[in-house]
């Protein structure tokens, strides 16, 4: 408990805006969750990355989606590369994103199951916006398209909300000095 509340404690002490430079690690996500009448779905977008280079991070993410319609229950699941380039030095940071992923989809609607395969991808700009030196909250809006074998493409306007943790070097050092010790 006393590591859990070291390692709280140092995120939430540092208020410098993140050095996202090479070698800095990117993890994070978003999570959605929709309820209605007789509809539901929820969405669950891990991700990690590195920067390869000044603001520029590649990583690669996994993507689960349940969602229900009356009697028809859909699980997509999605797994790909994306591509992250960061423009500025303030504590809100925009970005370029891109993202490519191969999908599974299978519906069910009573006895009746179907499965597919497809792509998908993501073209799109972005924000971080800082809250500590490692921790950003962050929104995407972009054009998003999927395909699926013998079913027409689905495009359409995505927007997605979640956060990201930025460890880079000093960080990490500053992490490993407080949760293992000296």
């Amino acid at each position: 408990m006393k590591k859990i509340l070291t390692l709280l404690a140092f995120f939430l002490s540092t208020y410098s805006f993140a050095q996202i430079e090479k070698g800095t690690v990117l993890t994070g996500g978003n999570f959605s969750l929709e309820t209605g009448e007789g509809a539901s779905e929820f969405v669950l977008t891990p991700n990690i990355g590195f920067f390869v280079g000044k603001n520029f991070a590649l990583g690669g993410f996994v993507n689960f989606s349940d969602r229900k319609l009356g009697n028809t229950k859909v699980t997509e699941f999605g797994i790909g590369p994306f591509a992250r380039y960061y423009i500025g030095v303030t504590s809100t940071k925009p970005f370029i994103v891109t993202e490519l992923d191969y999908l599974t989809s299978t519906s069910k609607t009573g006895e009746l199951k179907n499965t597919e395969n497809g792509f998908g991808f993501l073209l799109g700009m972005g924000f971080a916006a800082f809250i500590n030196e490692t921790v950003a909250v962050e929104g995407i809006s972009g054009y998003r398209y999927s395909k699926f074998k013998d079913i027409d493409g689905v495009s359409g306007f995505a927007l997605r909300f979640g956060f990201q943790i930025y460890l880079n070097n000093s960080s990490m050092r500053d992490l490993k000095r407080n949760v293992i010790g000296d």
